[in-house]
C-alpha cells in the first residue's frame, strides 16, 4: 500500500562543506596498511570526512552517503573521521543522510588523483522548509556506459541480505524501477567488465533518480601463432575446446589467468599458462616437443602391411610413427600371415625388412583330349597337357585349356591344402562363334547364305568363309576370313557411305576464270546418271561507243552505252563415278546460254557448249563440297554479239574458255 509524506512544516538539519583540499603530505592512501585498489588495479584516493569543529562531535558518521556518479567509492570509520575510498577522475560528489537537506554535487574544484590523500570539513545548523504531500515511490533508472544489452543487475534494499529484484539491461544497456523511498544497494555484472556495484537513496516523486554507471573494461585477446610445427595442433583453454593452430580470437577474453593445452598428432602434449591483459592482444609461439621417427616398412610379393591391426599399405610403407612398441603383420590372400614386433625410439629413423606370407598350397593335374593343350592358370602360361602342378595356391583358380582348331575349355576349380584337384577336358572341333558389327544390326552372309543379324551366334567348324555384310546407309562389307574356333568371335566396322548412287541436291557456286559468276545449282542422280541445271549473275562488264550514219547516210552523233553480262544459264548431263564413302568424280557436257544487256536497250546472246568434270566430297551425311573444272566453247551467237566481240574481245572470253566452279551443297 502506498505511503505518502506529511503537508507540514518540518525541522530538517543542513550541513555545509566549510573546507576541501588535498593533504600534500599525507601518504595515507599509499601506505601498506591502509591503501586499496578498484577492479583496475590503480590505487584509490581518500577523502577524510570530519567536523569543521574538532570540539564537536558528529553522532552516526556513517550515516553520510556519498555519490560520485559512476566512480566506485565505499566508506571506513576511522575514530571521528569518516573516510571515503574513491576512484581517480571524480570531480563532483552529491552528499545525502536522513533528517539532513542534502549537498548536490558539489564541485570539487578539481580531479581526484591516483592514490592522493583529501580532507573534507562539514559544520551544521538547522532550517525549515515545506514538504508537500506526495508519492512515498521513485522510479530508479541504471544506465550502463557504454550501453550493454543483457548485463544481469541486481538490487538489494538497505537492511536486507536477499536481492529483491534481479534484471537484465535493454538494448540501450538500461533498467528501471519503480521504488519505494530508502536506500538500495545494486549490482552489476557484464562479461569482459568489472563488476560494479553502488548505493543511491530515493527520496521524492518529483523525478526519476538516474545513476550513470561507467564500465571499467576487462578483457583482451589471444593469438597462438605457429613457429615451426605447431600448426594443426588442437588448442584447449581451460579444458576447452577452441579451435587449432594458427589461433586467433575474434571474441573478447575476460582478464585473467588461464591453462593452454595443445595436443596434435606424432607430438607431445605441450600446456603452459598464460594471462590476459586489459586492452591488449596475448601472442604466444609454441614450439611443439616431437615423439615420433620416420620409419620404412618393407616386404617381398606385394603383401599387405598390417601396423596394430590398420592396414597402411602394401608391399612398401613410409611414414612417422609415435614413439613406442607396435604389432606389425604381413597379410596375403591364401596365405599365413606373419608378425613382428618392432620398437620405434624419437627422431631415430629405421628401415625394416617384413617376412613374407607363407603359401599355402595344393596340386593341380590336367589331361585334354586330344592332349599338347595349351594350358593357362589364372592367365599366366603353365605349359601343356598333360601336367601336374606343383604348389598352386590354394582356393578358386580359373583353368583354360586351348589348342589351334579347337573349342577353348575354361574350369574353374578349387585347390585344397596339400589335396589333389583333378581335370580332364575334351577340346571339341567346333564351337560356336560370335558376330558382331559396328554399327549392330547388319545382316551377315556366310558362304553366301543369309544367317542372321548381328549380334548372333553359330556353330562353326575352323576354316576358311566368306562373309558378307550389310547395312543401309553404310558400304557392304565382304571379306575371305579364316575362322579359328580357339578364337570364336568374329567382329568387323563398317563404313558409313555417305555418297549415294541416287540423290537429290542443290546448292551455291562461285564461278572463276574467263567469266567470274554466281549462282545456284540443282540436279539429281539416278542409279549414277546425272542431270543438272544451273542459273548464275555474271560480273562481265564492257563499255563500247556507237556511231550509225542511218537512211540518209549523215554522221549521227556517238553514243556510250556499258555492257554486262546479266544472265548465265545452262543444263548439263554427266555420270558419276563413286570413290569409296564420300567422294564421286561426274564427267559432264552441257550447254550455257550467256545473255548480255545495255543501258540502251541493246540485248545479245551466245550459247555455249560446255565439257568437264564435278568433283564431289561429302563432309556430312547431307552436306558436301563440289569443285567442278570445264571448258566453254562457242556453238552459236546473235549477230551483235558477234560484232561487238570483234572490238571487245573481253566479250568474247564469256562464252568461250576454261572455267572453274567451287560451291557447297546438299543432298538427299
Amino acid at each position: 500500500m502506498a505511503t505518502y509524506a506529511q503537508k507540514d512544516l518540518e525541522r530538517l538539519h543542513k550541513f555545509t562543506i566549510t573546507e576541501f583540499y588535498q593533504d600534500q603530505q599525507a601518504t595515507t592512501a599509499t601506505s601498506e596498511e591502509y591503501k586499496q585498489v578498484d577492479g583496475s588495479g590503480s590505487l584509490m584516493a581518500i577523502i577524510k570526512f570530519m567536523s569543521a569543529d574538532p570540539t564537536v562531535k558528529i553522532d552516526n558518521i556513517e550515516a553520510f552517503m556519498f555519490n560520485f556518479g559512476n566512480m566506485m567509492h565505499k566508506t571506513v570509520v576511522h575514530g571521528d573521521e569518516l573516510w571515503v575510498y574513491v576512484q581517480k577522475n571524480a570531480r563532483t560528489v552529491t552528499i545525502s543522510r536522513d533528517g539532513y537537506a542534502p549537498i548536490k554535487k558539489y564541485d570539487l574544484k578539481t580531479t581526484i588523483k591516483e592514490g592522493a590523500t583529501y580532507v573534507m570539513k562539514i559544520t551544521f545548523d538547522k532550517v525549515t522548509w515545506n514538504v508537500e504531500r506526495s508519492l512515498n515511490k521513485q522510479f530508479l533508472q541504471l544506465q550502463l556506459e557504454p550501453g550493454l544489452s543483457n548485463a544481469v543487475v541486481t538490487l538489494t534494499r538497505e537492511g536486507e541480505r536477499e536481492p529483491m529484484e534481479t534484471s537484465t539491461t535493454d538494448a540501450t544497456g538500461s533498467v528501471a524501477w519503480n521504488l519505494e523511498f530508502g536506500t538500495y544497494f545494486y549490482g552489476i555484472k557484464v562479461p569482459n567488465y568489472v563488476e560494479a556495484s553502488g548505493r543511491v537513496k530515493l527520496t521524492t516523486s518529483d523525478s526519476t533518480y538516474v545513476e550513470k554507471v561507467k564500465l571499467t573494461p576487462n578483457f583482451g585477446y589471444l593469438e597462438i601463432q605457429d613457429p615451426g610445427n605447431a600448426s594443426g595442433a588442437k588448442v584447449f583453454v581451460d579444458n576447452k575446446e577452441m579451435g587449432t593452430v594458427p589461433y586467433k580470437s575474434d571474441t573478447k577474453w575476460d582478464c585473467g589467468t588461464y591453462q593452454l593445452l595443445l595436443v596434435k598428432d606424432l607430438y607431445k602434449s605441450h600446456t603452459e599458462e598464460f594471462t590476459i591483459k586489459q586492452g591488449e592482444t596475448t601472442v604466444i609461439k609454441p614450439v611443439l616437443e616431437s615423439n615420433f621417427a620416420e620409419t620404412t616398412l618393407t616386404v617381398e610379393g606385394g603383401a599387405d602391411i598390417y601396423i596394430d591391426g590398420i592396414r597402411k599399405g602394401a608391399g612398401r610403407w613410409a611414414g612417422p610413427l609415435k614413439a613406442g612398441t607396435y604389432l606389425v603383420e604381413c597379410r596375403k590372400a591364401n596365405h599365413r600371415k606373419t608378425q613382428k614386433e618392432i620398437h620405434v625410439e624419437v627422431d631415430v629413423a629405421s628401415t625394416i625388412t617384413l617376412d613374407p606370407p607363407i603359401p599355402i598350397t595344393g596340386f593341380l593335374s590336367v589331361n585334354s583330349t586330344p592332349v599338347g593343350a595349351q594350358i593357362k592358370i589364372d592367365g599366366k602360361d603353365y605349359g601343356v597337357t598333360p601336367k601336374i602342378i606343383q604348389d598352386l595356391l590354394i582356393g578358386q583358380h580359373k583353368v583354360e585349356v586351348s589348342m589351334a582348331n579347337r573349342k577353348p575349355e575354361v574350369r574353374e576349380v578349387n585347390i585344397m591344402e596339400g589335396k589333389e584337384e583333378q581335370l580332364n577336358v575334351e577340346l571339341s572341333s567346333t564351337a560356336l562363334i560370335s558376330f558382331s558389327s559396328m554399327p549392330r544390326g547388319a545382316s551377315v552372309l556366310i558362304d553366301g547364305t543369309l544367317e542372321g543379324t548381328t549380334p548372333f551366334t553359330k556353330e562353326m567348324a575352323s576354316g576358311n568363309y566368306d562373309i558378307q555384310a550389310r547395312y543401309y546407309g553404310y558400304r557392304p562389307f565382304r571379306r575371305k576370313m579364316y575362322i579359328d574356333v580357339a578364337k570364336p568371335a568374329v567382329h568387323f566396322k563398317m563404313s558409313r557411305q555417305l555418297m549415294k548412287r541416287s540423290a537429290f541436291y542443290f546448292g551455291a557456286d562461285g564461278q572463276f576464270g574467263s567469266l567470274t559468276a554466281v549462282g545456284g545449282t540443282m540436279g539429281f542422280y539416278a542409279g549414277n546418271v546425272n542431270v543438272e541445271a544451273f542459273y548464275m549473275k555474271g560480273f562481265g562488264k564492257e563499255t563500247v561507243f556507237w556511231n550509225s550514219t542511218g537512211e540518209n547516210e549523215q554522221v549521227a552523233p556517238w553514243t556510250e552505252e556499258e555492257l554486262e553480262v546479266k544472265t548465265v544459264v545452262g543444263g548439263k548431263l554427266g555420270y558419276g563415278f563413286i570413290l569409296g564413302t564420300r567422294f564421286r568424280i561426274t564427267p559432264q557436257v552441257g550447254c550455257t546460254y550467256v545473255g548480255v544487256s545495255g543501258n540502251n536497250e541493246t540485248s545479245v546472246y551466245a550459247l555455249s557448249g560446255t565439257g568437264g568434270v564435278r568433283l564431289e566430297a561429302a563432309c556430312t551425311s547431307h552436306i558436301g563440297i563440289s569443285l567442278t573444272p570445264e571448258y566453254a566453247f562457242k556453238l552459236a551467237e546473235a549477230d551483235g554479239y558477234k560484232l561487238l566481240s570483234s572490238v571487245l574481245p573481253s566479250m568474247k572470253d564469256w562464252s568461250e574458255g576454261f572455267n572453274c566452279k567451287v560451291g557447297v551443297y546438299f543432298f538427299f
